[in-house]
């Protein structure tokens, strides 16, 4: 494990949650698609870092994960969000997660430049996944304009008629991204010749990056809807638009689960009631499972209750639990690497003394020596290196959360001071 990565990724997400400062020319960008529209590839192409390794703090697979890099003048943060309608997360938890990490930022300060929405080609229709994040954005967004959204479509191998009439056809429909097209976005081919890990891809994804550089210099970042919610007006996930949608789809799960139930119940009955008693053991065991499934919807639904507060105190114990794991695993590693270094530094001084009785006649000795005290400074370097690495990132750790749950309550506050003026102004003038 390298500490020196989970430092640079704290660094990161300190300064997309607004815990240091941003500077003036700093970017931020969303990346949104799907699980497997090849979010993590892109960003990687942008960066040059291996972006699919889920061993930090804040793992692509779980969470928002936040990179960055150099580009024309400003350094650009890539927020690396979780899909939605994945089969390894409810929608609800990766609702909660953006609802977390877009709050505290805004809460602190930072705004959102522009968005880059990512859908395969390679796709024979525009799946449940496909729509159930357009969706999302959308609820998510409410922009009147999407003049800095960038829509790339990826997954190209070479032009086809089959691509290019499905790419017409998502480009133009109101139910796809034309509603999108329609209020200013602007598409891509991303890699349209499909060639991997070439200097094409590179330039490819840059070159969209540049776009959204450019369209935030023309135009003044807008507040999510989902920020303006959560931390302006104080809602419950459950209350926000994009909320909204889930609990719709809940409900109706729900509805449909009591009327499988019921139907089950009433089977069960008849089976028994005729004595097929092994056709109703399995019946018994769909019932088991459908009660199962509605358990777990109503737990769900209570997390649409959950506020921003709850949200940020949910990820806070998230976080420290996996930093308490990195930081165990981190000193396993520092102690094997310490005791390797006490066994050569004493191995050192053995051959330092054999060396001293045998210098006049060896010159081969002294030499062996000279090499074996290098390798012993490298393996010292290393021990220190790590230490002055791990105080760095308990230096940051203890601010990180804190600098979050204190723009939280800041942007709750003056949600409710505003709130309270505005009320008092209508009363007035009425």
């Amino acid at each position: 494990m390298d500490m020196r990565s989970v430092v640079s990724q704290t660094e990161r997400f300190a300064a997309f949650t607004g815990v240091t400062k941003p500077s003036p020319n700093d970017r931020f960008f969303l990346v949104m698609g799907m699980t497997g529209s090849g979010k993590s590839t892109f960003i990687g192409r942008c960066t040059g870092e291996d972006v699919t390794v889920g061993h930090g703090l804040y793992s692509c697979t779980t969470s928002i994960d936040v990179f960055n890099f150099d580009c024309n003048g400003h350094k650009v943060y890539l927020i690396d969000t979780p899909g939605f309608n994945d089969t390894n997360r409810s929608d609800i938890d990766t609702l909660s997660v953006l609802a977390t990490y877009l709050g505290a930022s805004y809460a602190n300060g930072v705004r959102i430049h522009g968005i880059l929405m990512l859908h395969p080609i390679s796709d024979n229709r525009m799946s449940g996944s496909s729509m159930r994040n357009l969706d999302m954005m959308k609820a998510m967004c409410g922009f009147a304009s999407y003049s800095t959204l960038a829509i790339a479509t990826t997954m190209w191998s070479e032009k086809s008629p089959l691509c290019e009439q499905r790419e017409a056809q998502l480009l133009s429909e109101e139910r796809f991204f034309g509603r999108f097209i329609s209020r200013g976005a602007t598409t891509f081919r991303h890699n349209e010749k499909g060639r991997l890990g070439s200097l094409e891809e590179i330039t490819s994804a840059r070159r969209i990056v540049t776009h959204l550089i450019l369209q935030s210099e023309k135009h003044l970042p807008e507040v999510l809807e989902l920020q303006r919610e959560i931390i302006d007006q104080g809602k419950v996930i459950g209350e926000t638009k994009a909320g909204i949608v889930i609990a719709g789809d809940l409900y109706k799960a729900r509805q449909a689960h009591k009327l499988e139930l019921k139907k089950l119940k009433q089977a069960i009955e008849t089976e028994i009631a005729q004595k097929n008693t092994a056709h109703a053991i399995e019946m018994q065991e769909l019932k088991v499972d459908l009660e199962n499934q509605m358990r777990k919807a109503e737990h769900n639904k209570r997390k649409l209750e959950k506020s921003m507060r709850d949200l940020h105190k949910d990820e806070e114990r998230a976080w420290k639990k996996k930093l308490k794991v990195l930081e165990e695993r981190f000193f396993e590693e520092l102690a094997a690497k310490e005791q390797e270094l006490r066994d050569m530094e004493e191995s050192l001084a053995e051959i330092r003394k054999d060396t001293a009785r045998r210098a006049k006649n060896s010159r081969k000795v002294a030499l062996e020596l000279e090499g074996y005290e290098q390798e012993v400074d490298a393996v010292r370097g290393e021990v220190s290196e790590a230490r002055n690495t791990y105080q760095k990132l308990s230096e940051k750790k203890g601010n990180l959360f804190n600098g979050a749950a204190n723009g939280i309550a800041s942007g709750l506050a003056s949600g409710i001071i505003s709130g309270a003026l505005a009320g008092g102004l209508l009363c007035t003038v009425m």
